[in-house]
């Protein structure tokens, strides 16, 4: 029995490649906790590397959570990159051509990608409403 999560599996190795693309990220913000500690910083970067390495587990096993790790692994990385570009963009920077916008725009694409192209249904989850009918 193959459950799918996605309608196509291109997009679900996208889901995986950008969860474990933001898992190795979030692993390696474990070094930059030394730079300069702030207990702020240091819980963003426990609660992300936890939901990120979820997100990457429950994909590869085709769990039924997976989507929902994901957008929440997606969306803590948004707002991460987000925020800074923000301000930057209120006192009148260019943001547009740095790196980390264009990966913004990168991680906001693979948001809507996987949200729209996630299967909404399982056929298998019902069974103890199928237990007694005839399937054949």
């Amino acid at each position: 029995m193959k459950k799918k999560i996605f309608k196509y599996k291109l997009v679900y190795y996208l889901a995986v490649i950008t969860s474990l693309l933001l898992f190795i990220i979030s692993a390696f913000l474990i070094l930059d906790i030394f730079n300069d500690f702030s207990l702020f910083k240091t819980l963003f970067v426990g609660i992300s590397l936890v939901i990120n390495s979820f997100a990457f587990v429950n994909l590869a096993e085709k769990y039924d959570k997976a989507i929902l790790f994901l957008n929440l692994s997606l969306f803590l990385s948004i707002m991460n990159l987000g925020y800074p570009l923000l301000l930057g963009f209120l006192n009148g920077y260019y943001v547009v051509g740095h790196f980390t916008f264009k990966f913004l725009i990168v991680l906001i694409l693979s948001l809507l990608i996987v949200n729209m192209f996630k299967v909404n249904r399982y056929k298998d989850a019902n069974e103890i409403e199928n237990i007694g009918k005839r399937e054949d």
